[in-house]
């Protein structure tokens, strides 16, 4: 099998996700069909120019998630996806439907009000770690990368600079789930054109709000953001369960 490509080397190492994304890529590129043969492990790390180590997380998340099989002796193979793309195979699988439903509730609930807060009491110190933040998240998509680690340190950066101890400490308790429904979030956005810019808008939003010390631009502005990245969430995994 001919493993040279255009992709892009993966900068950020060690995100399974990104790899994941990657494969799909390199799957549709070189029109590789269910029930054919997958370049090795040590042919993907050479080709992503990734340490075989994120390799084999990766390609244990896809077997997993019955994306590939594992032939002793003979290879790794494609699986049939009826439908699905790999992405959409993984994100759904991560949560369950009431998980899912159950985080983005709490979001809506806790960083609306958080955001307000921080409105009124960050510090420019704060304001600055925010912004910083922001731009990581754009540089991170410039160079290839979903910037799950990025858009993670947005959102729990305000509510640190929201100055209450007890959204931290409960944030802090849940953040593990919260992290898995961005990862979802991220995934399903790197198939949606467009998606990225109007969330980097909506993030403009929010951290003008805050700048301007205005709790109530602030929050409509995250309740704004937290319902589109909702609806997109939902319609996609509406649309991957349809019958084909």
């Amino acid at each position: 099998m001919v493993i040279a490509m255009a992709l892009k080397p993966i900068r950020k190492k060690r995100l399974f996700e990104e790899i994941i994304l990657a494969i799909e890529e390199y799957i549709h590129e070189e029109g590789i069909r269910p029930g054919e043969r997958l370049p090795s492990e040590n042919e993907l790390s050479t080709i992503f120019q990734v340490s075989k180590t994120a390799v084999r997380e990766a390609m244990s998340v896809l077997h997993a998630n019955g994306v590939i099989e594992k032939r002793t002796g003979a290879g790794i193979f494609l699986k049939e996806l009826y439908g699905e793309s790999i992405a959409e195979r993984v994100t759904n699988n991560l949560l369950d439907r009431s998980e899912m439903q159950e985080v983005l509730e709490f979001r809506r609930g806790m960083e609306v009000e958080a955001v307000a807060l921080a409105a009124i009491r960050a510090t420019d110190k704060d304001i600055e770690v925010i912004r910083q933040a922001h731009q990581n998240l754009v540089d991170a998509h410039k160079a290839g990368s979903l910037g799950l680690e990025e858009d993670y340190i947005f959102h729990y950066s305000i509510i640190l600079a929201s100055h209450n101890s007890i959204y931290k400490d409960v944030f802090d308790r849940v953040s593990n789930k919260f992290e898995e429904v961005m990862r979802v979030s991220k995934m399903q956005s790197s198939k949606v054109p467009g998606r990225f810019i109007e969330a980097y808008k909506e993030h403009e939003q929010i951290l003008n709000a805050l700048q301007i010390k205005d709790p109530q631009a602030a929050s409509e502005a995250m309740r704004h953001h937290l319902t589109q990245n909702e609806k997109k969430i939902w319609a996609n995994i509406k649309q991957s369960k349809e019958p084909m």
